[in-house]
């Protein structure tokens, strides 16, 4: 303990940061954080919590200090938003089993908050402890109303046992993927990956460290539904009114909106301009008749469009594939007899192709070859063939 400075108690006070919902526009809850409050100014806890030399008892005096006072604080204001706490996974686990009891819902009680109004973030920190041990302690916070949140997914002990698992309501995106997906393609695939990952798991996903409105927009691009960050307040000792950012955050997804459909409108010009050609009384009943109609077509796109092919409602490729190079379009036969119902949305994508009998744009993905940020446009041809087009994003 020589040279370590335990803040004391009255000088440690929780403060709280606005999340943002981007779908009303308003502020939804708030995450509680310590910070050391003294006549000299006031100092993030952060350092304390980390220091490796602090006993655990020490952190967890503090914490649960902390934590009390922020649910005191909940208890006696008329704002209506929610709580988010975080907790280790290693003081949950060693302090359920050591006494049976979980502090936080012991606080709810004590004070009469609504446990709906309670987000446990669970923290991404190493973890040596049984998983299924700590899935059924979380699970007595959830029976008892609270939500269940992951934080820092995407960081250094990301464990996806530990997500599947624990099924959280929401996943709390590292910061660091944000701001490098801004720059390099493989942070902004894995950003693709996480909303992916939220959607299929009935979970949503928050997007912490906006500090810019490009931020904002990169979080607004892969499905963020709560946004939290500088742009917005830093941590705070009140509660601001949940219509704070209301205004200016209208505008923004005003902006997103119309980028989003001048682009959408960008890519429908592509398969637009084959439109005389895809319903045009075609016969296909070979790949040389396969390969002379993509011949046609390739007159008339655009340079977002960079691949070609044709498919049989099976998911054999009939045509060969025609790429796009610097010297001008390429073709690979030796595309011709690959299947590709192993793809997620084949079998979907034919299956509403004949139903709505109108084309279909994917949701954007990383091309295999030139991993680029694409999408693929598919429209049906003559019976039981389908055309596919890659375009860049």
């Amino acid at each position: 303990m020589k040279n370590i400075r335990i803040p004391p108690r009255h000088e440690v006070k929780p403060f709280f940061q606005p999340i943002l919902s981007l779908q009303s526009q308003e502020i939804i809850g708030y995450e509680t954080l310590g910070r050391h409050v003294r006549e000299s100014g006031v100092e993030s806890l952060g350092a304390f919590f980390h220091n490796p030399d602090i006993p655990e008892e020490m952190h967890l005096m503090i914490d649960r200090h902390l934590r009390e006072q922020a649910i005191q604080r909940l208890a006696s204001t008329a704002n209506d938003g929610m709580l988010f706490i975080n907790l280790k996974p290693s003081w949950i686990y060693r302090t359920f089993k050591r006494t049976g009891k979980l502090p936080t819902i012991e606080l709810l009680k004590k004070y009469g908050v609504d446990s709906s109004r309670i987000v446990i973030e669970i923290t991404e920190e190493e973890f040596t402890g049984g998983l299924q041990e700590l899935t059924w302690i979380v699970e007595q916070y959830r029976e008892f109303g609270c939500t269940i949140a992951i934080d820092d997914v995407g960081s250094g002990f990301s464990n996806f046992d530990r997500i599947a698992s624990l099924q959280p309501k929401i996943l709390k995106m590292d910061l660091n993927i944000l701001k490098k997906s801004l720059f390099h393609d493989g942070y902004k695939a894995l950003m693709q990956s996480f909303s992916i990952l939220a959607g299929q798991m009935g979970a949503s996903l928050l997007v912490e460290g906006v500090e810019t409105k490009k931020e904002l927009q990169s979080a607004l691009q892969v499905g963020a539904r709560y946004v939290q960050g500088y742009l917005f307040a830093k941590a705070e000792p009140d509660l601001l009114p949940k219509d704070t950012f209301k205004l200016m955050l209208k505008e923004e997804m005003k902006l997103f909106g119309r980028q989003e459909f001048e682009r959408y409108n960008s890519l429908l010009t592509v398969p637009q301009s084959l439109d005389e050609l895809v319903h045009a009384s075609y016969v296909i009943t070979s790949a040389g008749d396969a390969d002379a109609l993509i011949e046609q077509a390739i007159r008339n796109v655009s340079e977002q469009c960079i691949r070609i092919y044709i498919c049989r409602e099976d998911g054999y490729q009939t045509s060969s594939n025609y790429t796009r190079r610097e010297e001008g379009w390429g073709k690979d036969e030796s595309y011709r007899g690959a299947n590709w119902t192993w793809r997620p949305y084949f079998i979907s994508n034919i299956l509403m192709m004949d139903m709505q009998k109108q084309g279909i744009l994917s949701q954007p993905y990383t091309d295999l070859d030139t991993s680029q940020q694409i999408r693929t446009y598919s429209c049906a041809l003559s019976e039981g063939y389908y055309l596919f087009l890659d375009l860049l994003m």
